[in-house]
């Protein structure tokens, strides 16, 4: 089963014709017009400081594989390597859990996932698949996140989440809390840090433009964190390994902050909870498949509410026309 949905996802990664699709104009641009590496010089002529704040909000990474492809592949096959790279790493991350086949549907019907951030939003898909596959497969959590940063600034908010989970590694609870009250502070300070870090957006994103202005979409934030607060809270699941332990125990810190800020933002910073709150459902791809739910009662009426709330928002993703791509001729 796993195989076929690679191959399905395989199929209309690498075969879908990318002519007509929203942000195909951006990435070929991008590509096409990628900077020569002498822009790395300029990256450090304003102090220590300033080049690491421009690390991320230039998206270092992101513009050092623009440039490496860009300079030796066409626009068009550029992108096609970068969607199927992103694919391929998030198929391969999530082989380490155990229900991969699971992770994998959750990637192809959760509505920010495959149809949104593994074929249209590409910086950001790159981003999360490498971040889940650094953490999944090496167990390196912190530093999946901090090269995702330099991939795309949604990183940069769940950055200090995952350092805060591997300092409290072995006092989850203190690191659950101190997640959630980071996440408030960083919702208060919402509109500095995203001048500082995502100023160049500000022009471009309106608030309308996303659903963060709905309190349907706090609510659902709060039913995906479940899973999350309850791996922090239980006893840890004999079948898995400490380190494996560790690294979801680190993913579901983070879910939970994201969680944590997208709630509190809607009420003083609403633009911030925007491409911050995709995390909100990606973050359910290495969770949900590792709940066990014939362990207990508690564990399986949590992953039936959860499957519940998936069939929901893709049938609402459905009408609202999310996945045409898939019926696309």
């Amino acid at each position: 089963m796993w195989g076929f949905l690679v191959t399905i996802i395989a199929a209309y990664a690498l075969g879908t014709d990318r002519t007509f699709l929203i942000d195909q104009p951006n990435y070929l641009d991008n590509f096409a017009q990628a900077p020569a590496l002498e822009w790395l010089h300029a990256l450090f002529q304003q102090g220590v400081q300033g080049a690491i704040v421009r690390v991320f909000t230039d998206e270092l990474l992101w513009q050092a594989w623009a440039a490496a492809l860009g300079s030796v592949l066409s626009p068009a096959v550029a992108v096609l390597v970068t969607v199927g790279a992103l694919n391929l790493l998030v198929v391969l991350a999530v082989t380490r859990l155990k229900n991969p086949v699971l992770a994998v549907v959750v990637w192809l019907v959760v509505p920010v996932g495959f149809v949104v951030t593994g074929m249209l939003q590409l910086r950001q898909g790159f981003a999360f698949a490498v971040m889940l596959y650094v953490a999944l497969s090496l167990n390196r959590p912190v530093l999946g996140t901090l090269i995702a940063a330099m991939i795309h600034t949604t990183f940069v908010l769940a950055l200090p989440f995952s350092i805060v989970a591997w300092l409290c590694s072995h006092k989850r609870l203190l690191g659950l809390l101190t997640a959630i009250t980071l996440a408030f502070i960083a919702a208060y300070l919402g509109g500095v840090l995203f001048q500082t870090f995502g100023g160049r957006r500000l022009q471009t994103y309106s608030v309308n433009e996303t659903e963060a202005n709905s309190i349907l979409y706090v609510l659902g934030g709060l039913l995906c964190g479940l899973p999350s607060l309850q791996r922090l809270l239980a006893a840890p699941v004999p079948e898995e390994s400490a380190v494996q332990d560790r690294t979801l125990a680190n993913l579901a810190v983070m879910h939970v902050g994201v969680i944590a800020f997208t709630a509190a933002s809607f009420f003083v910073f609403p633009l911030g909870a925007g491409r911050v709150g995709y995390l909100t459902m990606l973050l359910l791809i290495p969770i949900l498949p590792t709940m066990s739910p014939r362990r207990s009662a508690t564990r399986a009426l949590l992953f039936s509410l959860l499957l519940l709330y998936l069939v929901y928002v893709a049938v609402k993703a459905y009408l609202e026309g999310t996945y045409d791509i898939y019926f696309a001729t």
